[in-house]
């Protein structure tokens, strides 16, 4: 961990992790407010379903570039609540000038600046997270800063902002959603301390050697997260993207009723954004990353065969979350508990910007062929990307070190027998 934490009281740890809860809920929501808007932007500007795709896979190429640059100026210099206070206030400008673009080019590249801003955001945050968590407590801290995004991004927003929509317009709904982040960016910068940098034992060595890219690299875990954080967040991301869509035109739902369901599913989501970090703090961090991967695949199959049925939406209110869920396994706890403190930010940004990056270019891809095969198509390739991710997960290597200690004894055991 990055600082002192015996400087830090334990209602100080919970301040923190709550500030942090919020302020991931919210900026989450400043992006994903964007897809519940999109059956709106879709009748009043015209925009395709490639459109659609172009526009969240730029959004979150932005996010993927500028998650790493900024990690790694934060890591060079110490700060953490410096760079997330910026962040935050940049993500809530271009979110409140969303409501102004009225044309694709001018959405196109308003939602780009705003994937850039907040690429940064959930490193340094859990950066700060790391750095008051107790021994054995970032596990559930981390997974109580996700559930951020499922009571406030996934299940109070979608029907705040279709409330919003059907009382005004999506205009007013990208501005009203954009002010909680403003206000909590304020919060941040006024009553939390700037994380104080671990002290080295050598610090030319670690300038030359380990603060590099090709010494990441070169952690097993930290090559298979990329590979599992591309097709994480490519299923993810065409649920999130698509979903709303999906629901209002091939399930005939109507817009109200879709934020209903997301929001139901974001209800869900409150429960496993805590319980599967629990759950591989108990059993381990790769059962529980494949386990859950395939049942995150139930979601998109299930709208796909059963898109204006009640098996269908049941299937994504329960699972349709659950990538979300999963993320700080990858994200964030393999990474604290596979390299050294100083590039926790660093590896975490890179594994998060190499899935969002190159996700991306799966959700795009999927919303332009979409074009010509339907909007099921990219339910299958959904379903698809989550099967794929728990196959990649068998090749991590164990980090828990309660579930490592178990094997080991076991081991002793049967060697002894």
């Amino acid at each position: 961990m990055e600082s002192n934490k015996a400087k830090h009281s334990t209602r100080y740890e919970y301040w923190v992790v709550g500030l942090m809860f919020m302020a991931w809920g919210f900026i989450f929501l400043d992006r994903t407010a964007l897809s519940h808007v999109t059956p709106s932007l879709v009748e009043e500007l015209g925009l395709s379903n490639g459109q659609i795709g172009q526009i969240n896979m730029w959004q979150t190429i932005g996010y993927a570039v500028a998650g790493p640059f900024i990690a790694i100026l934060s890591d060079k210099t110490g700060k953490r609540k410096s760079f997330l206070v910026a962040a935050m206030i940049t993500t809530a400008i271009f979110s409140i000038l969303s409501a102004f673009a009225n044309s694709y080019p001018l959405l196109l590249a308003v939602r780009l600046l705003l994937g850039m801003s907040e690429g940064p955001i959930l490193p340094l945050a859990m950066a700060m997270v790391a750095s008051v968590s107790l021994p054995g407590g970032f596990g559930r801290n981390a997974g109580i800063v996700n559930a951020g995004v499922a009571i406030i991004a996934l299940t109070i927003g979608p029907i705040i902002v279709t409330q919003i929509i059907s009382a005004t317009n999506w205009h007013w709904a990208f501005i009203i959603v954009s002010i909680p982040s403003l206000v909590l960016a304020l919060l941040v910068w006024k009553f939390t301390a700037e994380v104080e940098p671990a002290v080295q034992n050598n610090k030319t060595n670690i300038k030359k050697s380990e603060k590099s890219f090709s010494q990441i690299m070169k952690y097993r875990n930290v090559v298979v997260c990329l590979f599992i954080a591309i097709f994480c967040m490519g299923s993810y991301w065409i649920l999130i993207s698509f979903a709303p869509l999906y629901l209002t035109s091939v399930g005939q739902y109507s817009l109200e009723n879709m934020g209903f369901i997301m929001s139901l599913m974001g209800l869900v989501c409150i429960f496993t954004a805590v319980i599967i970090p629990l759950v591989s703090d108990f059993f381990g961090r790769k059962p529980a990353l494949i386990l859950f991967a395939l049942l995150a695949g139930l979601a998109p199959f299930g709208l796909f065969l059963f898109p204006s049925i009640w098996a269908g939406p049941l299937l994504f209110i329960l699972f349709g979350g659950l990538m979300g869920s999963i993320a700080p396994i990858y994200m964030s706890i393999i990474p604290e508990e596979t390299v050294p403190p100083h590039l926790y930010a660093t590896t975490s940004a890179l594994i998060i910007g190499v899935g969002e990056i190159v996700g991306a270019f799966i959700v795009g891809g999927s919303g332009v062929i979409s074009n010509t095969l339907g909007l099921s198509f990219v339910m299958i390739v959904a379903a698809g990307t989550a099967v794929m991710m728990a196959l990649i997960g068998f090749a991590l290597i164990e980090t828990n070190s309660r579930k490592i200690k178990h094997e080991s004894s076991e081991k002793v055991v049967a060697e002894s027998k």
